[in-house]
């Protein structure tokens, strides 16, 4: 059975706290502190400890956490050296990676080996790198459409993937977007707030106030227009799926090259780019920033569609 181990000093933030209020504050979720408990797998300097043990300035903390304690621990996606993806940051526990237009995410056969995570399995295996004691392997922790580029997390742990979970849903890590939108929008900024449901007649879509529609928000925020074409920043307050296509389609403002809400357009791509994203470290790593380079078939100037 896989273990991994997972050790780090213990941060002066978290001295004089004790050590069930420490992994709670790091959003480790119930189901694995409970196996950290029962296990006695929480060692501190060597020795195994309670959680109602209170940590000390410079206190050396392990933990410990078997494949059983997660719901989905193992990473299997075949190792493909055919292509590499650019990666903008990276630390032990996680990559963002600058994921092109047209690559897919994740495979949605067995046979399947051309997407994202699959050529990531394979970087990671080439530079042999390890995270919390064994071999570091791509775990999804959200995705964008196959036709965005742009910035997306990729877990090197099962341990760091529920923490990440409950940060995007407590709406700590930010995402700007860049979308270039057909139309010159006479607002300097505004906010989308409808709910997205599944288009009735078209499964692939997504419509406003759809069937189980859920509650979706979306800001934007007008940089500027060139022929009748208007950049937005765009930011998400919920992650609905085809959330900011949606929204921008339903304001009159479809995205420019948008197979599915735009379709009538020489665009060579869709225009859509998650630029920046900015993510809270996992176990008090402090906050970071990350922006990648535009990609060359993002226009910054687009004056003819």
């Amino acid at each position: 059975m896989t273990t991994w181990i997972y050790q780090l000093t213990v941060p002066t933030v978290r001295v004089g706290q004790s050590v069930k209020d420490t992994l709670k504050a790091w959003l480790i979720p119930q189901r694995l502190r409970g196996a950290l408990r029962q296990k006695q797998h929480i060692h501190v300097n060597g020795q195994a400890v309670s959680t109602n043990y209170v940590f000390q300035a410079g206190d050396q903390l392990e933990l410990i956490f078997d494949a059983v304690d997660f719901r989905t621990s193992e990473s299997h996606y075949t190792p493909n050296a055919q292509a590499t993806v650019p990666i903008i940051f990276e630390n032990d526990d996680f990559v963002v990676v600058d994921k092109p237009a047209g690559m897919k995410m994740h495979p949605h056969a067995p046979h399947e080996a051309d997407t994202l995570l699959n050529y990531l399995a394979a970087d990671f295996q080439a530079r042999h790198l390890m995270s919390a004691g064994q071999p570091a392997r791509p775990y999804m922790v959200h995705r964008i459409d196959r036709d965005t580029s742009g910035a997306v997390i990729v877990a090197k742990n099962p341990i760091v993937v529920p923490i990440l979970n409950r940060l995007l849903a407590q709406k700590a890590i930010k995402r700007t977007y860049l979308a270039w939108v057909q139309g010159a929008v006479d607002k300097p900024a505004g906010e989308i707030n409808t709910p997205i449901g599944i288009d009735p007649h078209d499964e692939r879509r997504r419509v406003i106030n759809g069937i189980a529609a859920q509650p979706a928000r979306t800001y934007w925020a007008l940089s500027h227009t060139v022929y009748q074409n208007s950049l937005l920043r765009v930011q998400l307050d919920t992650g609905r799926m085809h959330q900011i296509r949606v929204h921008l389609a339903s304001i009159g403002h479809p995205i420019i090259g948008d197979p599915l809400y735009q379709p009538e357009t020489s665009a060579t791509r869709m225009m859509l780019h998650a630029a920046t994203i900015t993510v809270p470290l996992p176990f008090d790593g402090g906050t970071t920033t990350i922006s990648g380079a535009i990609p060359t078939d993002f226009p910054r100037q687009l004056r003819t569609i």
